[in-house]
């Protein structure tokens, strides 16, 4: 708490001085008539998403919105020209990239692992769904618990991949990439309005990859095809249907073991097999339905399924030690893999006036399902291999059968939200009220299956003073939920109940310069109550008597200061801690994967006259030393690491542009599923040349 009540005043001192110039049109029309800040509504607008909306599902103005909100834009997604969504949120502070147990990119926020993302507002699992930026228009992450709005999250936050949606006029993009260690990349962006009165628009996107990688044995193809289509009959109603297919053929890579003899090894060098690789089949659809009901009231209906097939997975696991002398202890492993999302959402949105209160208010009821299938599993144990000269030993003659697992979520949640204004004030009172019902099944484990059903309860609040139309101060409360269901069975033979997280956070929020930047700076603390530990008289089941606590510091920046001229940066401080848990030795610890301090810097200049069409940009990205394990045995170091971009555009709307990544070739590892470290790219280079239309 004394931190928290440190940066109340450290906020007012930072953001203070900047705000004398800005002009906030979304929240008042003129300083001298501030009760205009009681009358604003979003309903007005015209059908479609507000940016951050992702906060509140009501499309109030961020500098209202008391947690903290992030937005990476298109714009910022193409000037940097990234490859993939864990590259995509590296300006967020608070937020480290991971890499998933199947090679997918994952993110931790505030410390705490992403289990599930958001796409358009609808909940996804991320065991092993992609999500190619090549369909995506921005990135909002809220950070602090989200439970209120969306269900079963970790306290640390979510992100949600906003898509692209069709616009109203023909337009589009085509590109080739082509780079280091055979990365090849196309893609194609189309939009036009289908009938001639503009009320049917389409859009299709389309990508593909085929790349080789700096790791021995790594490669990676993927197709990418996404129509979408948007009926307006009227200015009134939308009605958006959309459609994803994504197919995969990678190598499985499982990096290093969690010792520190690999961080000697050469990058490249893999200690899997050839054969070991994942194919993948993703069908996702979504459909939204807004009709305005008049000035002030609004309904929404959605509903999103996604189906994802694995009909090979071949990997190996390291063993437990993961190294014996300079002997890699392995066991190979083979699955098939079936992971299937749906929900259904239906939203009322509406603007109350009450005496001198403006209500701003959600009422919504959704439905998920969600499941995880493991099929065919078989494992071979004792495979080793020698660290230094690995030489692959090839496919098993023989496995043993290990059975299916079955995983299943299925939830219905009533969720209220109340943002009053008051003069220059503003307060947020929402909460969900759910009903989960878990079902966990493993063969020879959890065997016959057992269910159990929950009704959590997720509330949170928090107050907003505008201090002038373009500076706020904020401070908020909330509460998660998480069922776990695949972490074991407790001693009474169910499955856990849901893990709960709380958080607390202050904060400020400012635009300046005209309303070019806007600054953010926050502190928090977050406490994951009822955690899943190991069970100490008996390791075959787990109890709930963890406890773990992450307080930190955030401060970001994003602005245009002149036209030519991007800024995007940030900062982050963390203490994570794990307070309770049955293993005594990993009490006081630090959390796996989280930096004490983090910092990133984007920044590129547009230029005009005789160098027009020429465009430089460069960004640094640096983390200190974080730990690798619970246990804290090993640090993984501390980088920076910088990038470098220049792009030149011509006539007729084609650019051709230059990445250089890792400019300095630092060495870099990051954490990932089952306690593996993931070496990064070395020094790699891009060039894209592309048409817009």
């Amino acid at each position: 708490m004394k931190l928290l009540l440190a940066t109340v005043s450290l906020a007012t001192l930072f953001s203070a001085p900047t705000l004398a110039l800005a002009q906030d049109a979304l929240i008042v029309t003129s300083d001298d008539d501030a009760v205009e800040l009681d009358a604003i509504t979003v309903f007005g607008r015209p059908l479609g998403r507000a940016p951050g909306e992702t906060a509140t599902k009501t499309g109030a103005p961020v500098l209202e919105t008391p947690f903290t909100v992030n937005i990476v834009s298109r714009e910022l997604l193409d000037l940097r020209n990234v490859s993939n969504i864990g590259e995509a949120a590296e300006t967020v502070s608070g937020v480290q990239r991971t890499i998933g147990f199947s090679g997918n990119q994952r993110f931790r926020i505030r410390g705490f692992q992403n289990i599930s993302t958001l796409r358009d507002g609808f909940r996804q699992s991320v065991s092993q769904p992609e999500i190619d930026l090549q369909g995506i228009e921005s990135i909002e992450v809220l950070k602090g618990p989200a439970s209120a709005l969306y269900g079963r999250f970790e306290p640390g936050g979510v992100v949600n991949f906003v898509s692209k949606r069709p616009y109203g006029w023909s337009g589009g993009e085509a590109f080739v990439v082509g780079g280091s260690n055979d990365y090849w990349r196309g893609g194609l962006d189309v939009n036009a309005p289908i009938t001639a009165d503009g009320t049917v628009l389409a859009r299709l996107n389309v990508g593909y990859e085929n790349a080789g990688s700096y790791r021995d044995l790594v490669d990676n193809e993927q197709l990418y095809i996404s129509p979408v289509v948007e009926w307006r009959p009227d200015a009134e109603t939308s009605l958006l249907a959309r459609l994803e297919y994504l197919q995969r053929d990678a190598a499985f890579d499982r990096g290093f073991g969690n010792n520190a003899a690999f961080l000697d090894q050469p990058l490249s060098r893999n200690y899997g097999e050839d054969f070991m690789r994942i194919e993948k089949e993703q069908w996702v659809a979504g459909l939204e339905f807004n009709r305005r009901l008049n000035a002030d009231w609004r309904l929404r209906l959605g509903g999103f399924v996604s189906a994802v097939d694995v009909p090979e997975e071949q990997f190996f696991n390291y063993g437990f030690p993961p190294l014996s002398g300079t002997t890699v202890n392995r066991s190979f492993v083979s699955y098939d893999e079936t992971q299937d999302d749906l929900t259904l959402q239906a939203e009322l949105y509406g603007r109350i006036v009450t005496g001198p209160f403006t209500h701003r208010l959600l009422i919504g009821l959704d439905h998920s399902r969600d499941e995880l299938s493991y099929l065919n599993g078989q494992i071979a144990y004792g495979q080793p291999i020698d660290l230094l000269n690995p030489v692959r030993t090839g496919r098993p003659t023989s496995y043993l059968p290990v059975g299916d697992s079955h995983y299943d979520y299925t939830s219905t949640g009533l969720y209220v939200q109340d943002e009053i204004a008051w003069n220059n004030w503003r307060l947020l009172l929402g909460g969900r009220l759910e009903e989960v019902e878990t079902y966990a099944f493993t063969a020879d484990f959890v065997d016959p299956g057992v269910s159990r059903t929950d009704r959590p309860f997720s509330p949170r609040a928090g107050l907003t003073y505008l201090v002038t139309p373009q500076w706020s101060i904020y401070g908020s409360w909330a509460r998660s939920s998480r069922n776990e269901g695949d972490a074991g069975l407790l001693e009474s033979g169910l499955t856990p109940k849901p893990a709960r997280g709380e958080q607390f956070e202050v904060g400020t929020k400012a635009l300046a310069l005209d309303g070019r930047a806007e600054l953010t700076l926050s502190a928090f603390e977050i406490t994951k109550t009822d955690a899943v530990v190991s069970d100490p008289v008996d390791f075959n089941l787990v109890i709930q008597a963890g406890e773990i606590r992450v307080r930190g510091v955030e401060a970001e920046v994003s602005a245009r200061p002149l036209d030519p001229w991007t800024l995007v940066a940030s900062y982050a401080y963390s203490d994570s801690e794990i307070a309770e848990d049955t293993n005594t030795f990993i009490v006081g610890n630090r959390l796996a994967g989280v930096p004490d301090h983090q910092a990133a810097l984007w920044t590129s200049w547009a230029f005009d006259g005789s160098l027009t069409g020429l465009t430089i940009g460069g960004g640094v990205f640096h983390a200190s030393s974080q730990a690798a394990t619970t246990s804290n045995n090993l640090d993984l170091p501390g980088y920076t690491r910088v990038d470098l971009n220049a792009a030149y555009e011509f006539a007729d709307g084609y650019e051709v542009r230059l990445n250089v990544d890792n400019v300095t070739d630092e060495t870099i590892f990051i954490t990932g599923g089952f306690s593996q470290i993931y070496p990064q790219a070395p020094r790699t280079a891009r060039l894209t040349l592309s048409k817009r239309w």
